[in-house]
């Protein structure tokens, strides 16, 4: 396994294993635009000498282009957002001419579910050989964020993340997991996913010493447990980016540290989309999926449980430290007023979304 954090350092490493496919190669993401990061991919699954090349984008991509919705009456008359468009349009044209297979998943429909249920993974297979999984996907905003990925070798974790894509690639979405020495992914599949994360919970309620987590979209039910930690005397630090692509979450973050007693620190200099949660220096939480209620509920995630000792130190050492390093403490005050509005808020949004999927 191999951590590969930011853009330039991850796709040096993909672009090498793209060129050195024989095979196939098999790429999902979330995100997939016409733009210079999106060209690159493009470019290297067009030139690379494997027979059998897929992309699976969410139907997200269709109607969202560097974070703006393309049918805004804001953005209808954008020519920079058009052309954007224009060019995504004739990159697929050129992938699917070189023979390149292209689907979309999630097809938006006029329901809760169909509005609400994203595939939200990023996950590349290169033949039978490695597997990456992470948050990172192919459109320049998204390059320029602090991110991370996973790269990983082990045969029958690559076979399972293989076959999970298949699966994704004929429209039926799963629920399962698969471990070697060190690590355990699990898959998410948009209705069973409380299963999944249960994991994810009862490993916070079991932490002994500390809990660090680093993500732009925190909501409950994590908070609730992060609250419950802090309360058995355990040290949860969370850094969450102050240049917030969504702007609410960094509000939520400092009313929901007032109330908790968690360490918040907000990330300086550019957003932050990385994903992780470290549990007493010991146990590494990453993947696509963010501490959220979206992914919590019906976003299909990839979860991945790393306990291999030397990727976590390199995780400290490349991610956790400087990261800290590059963030500043908050102060934060709650007042019973704020404390009873977001109470009240996260329980109606739970009620609602329940009923309504």
């Amino acid at each position: 396994m191999e951590l590969l954090i930011n853009f330039n350092e991850f796709w040096a490493r993909l672009k090498q294993d793209i060129a050195a496919a024989r095979q196939s190669v098999f790429v999902q993401t979330f995100a997939f635009e016409g733009d210079t990061v999106g060209q690159k991919l493009s470019e290297a699954i067009r030139s690379s000498p494997a027979k059998d090349k897929r992309i699976l984008a969410d139907s997200f991509t269709r109607f969202v282009l560097s974070d703006r919705f393309r049918y805004s009456p804001a953005n209808l008359f954008d020519k920079q957002l058009k052309d954007e468009a224009k060019e995504t349009t004739a990159m697929m044209s050129r992938l699917q001419a070189a023979g390149v297979a292209i689907r979309f998943t999630n097809a938006y429909r006029p329901t809760p579910r169909g509005l609400l249920g994203r595939n939200h993974k990023k996950l590349i297979v290169i033949d039978d050989a490695a597997a990456y999984v992470g948050g990172i996907n192919f459109s320049e905003h998204n390059a320029a964020w602090h991110d991370m990925m996973l790269r990983i070798e082990d045969a029958g974790v690559v076979r399972f993340l293989r076959n999970d894509f298949l699966d994704t690639w004929k429209g039926r979405d799963r629920i399962g997991g698969e471990q070697s020495d060190g690590l355990e992914i699990l898959t998410a599949n948009g209705r069973n996913n409380r299963t999944v994360f249960q994991r994810v919970l009862d490993l916070i309620d079991t932490a002994r010493e500390s809990v660090f987590i680093e993500s732009p979209y925190i909501s409950f039910p994590f908070y609730e447990r992060l609250r419950e930690a802090t309360r058995r005397g355990i040290r949860v630090t969370v850094i969450t980016p102050e240049q917030n692509n969504w702007r609410f979450f960094r509000d939520y973050a400092r009313l929901e540290s007032a109330r908790s007693g968690i360490d918040l620190r907000l990330f300086k200099g550019r957003m932050s989309h990385l994903k992780a949660m470290l549990i007493d220096n010991e146990c590494l939480i990453a993947g696509s999926s963010n501490f959220d209620y979206l992914s919590y509920r019906v976003h299909q995630e990839l979860i991945a449980i790393i306990t291999a000792p030397e990727l976590i130190a390199d995780f400290r050492e490349r991610v956790m430290i400087p990261d800290l390093a590059n963030a500043v403490s908050v102060e934060c005050n709650a007042s019973a007023f704020g404390q009873r509005w977001l109470s009240w808020q996260t329980k109606l949004i739970d009620v609602a979304v329940t009923a309504l999927t």
